[in-house]
């Protein structure tokens, strides 16, 4: 049997590869420590238009509580993921388990609604490694 780290590169390769191409990185990061577990960065991605993973990590647990309180106070009920636009691409956070969140840097051609589904088959997964 692999080990946890193996089974969780093994989920971010294949949330990457699933993505066709349009993922520049990925993050597994603790809720509790904002650190990252791991982390994925595809082969051919120009390392100085993507972020370091501790600032991934660390601007990501920011903006995932924010949130969360923001949905809290709006009566929103539990918070499921978030999408953050920007020029050159998209940002999208989900819980996976308790005390994980998955994390995606895509390009603009991500089929979002595909990211979805993906992400969330993908943070079910980490769940069940991590627990």
């Amino acid at each position: 049997m692999s080990s946890k780290t193996e089974m969780l590169k093994e989920l971010l390769l294949d949330l990457s590869r699933a993505s066709q191409g349009n993922v520049e990185a990925s993050a597994i990061i603790s809720k509790s420590q904002g650190l990252t577990i791991h982390s994925h960065y595809p082969d051919g991605i120009d390392d100085k238009k993507i972020p370091d993973e501790d600032v991934i990590a660390g601007r990501a647990t920011q903006i995932q509580e924010a949130t969360r309180k923001v949905f809290k106070q709006l009566k929103r009920g539990p918070l499921i993921r978030m999408l953050i636009e920007g020029e050159r691409g998209y940002i999208i956070i989900c819980d996976a388990g308790d005390d994980a969140i998955l994390v995606v840097l895509t390009n603009k051609r991500a089929n979002i609604g595909y990211m979805f589904f993906s992400m969330s088959r993908t943070a079910r997964r980490i769940d069940q490694v991590l627990s």
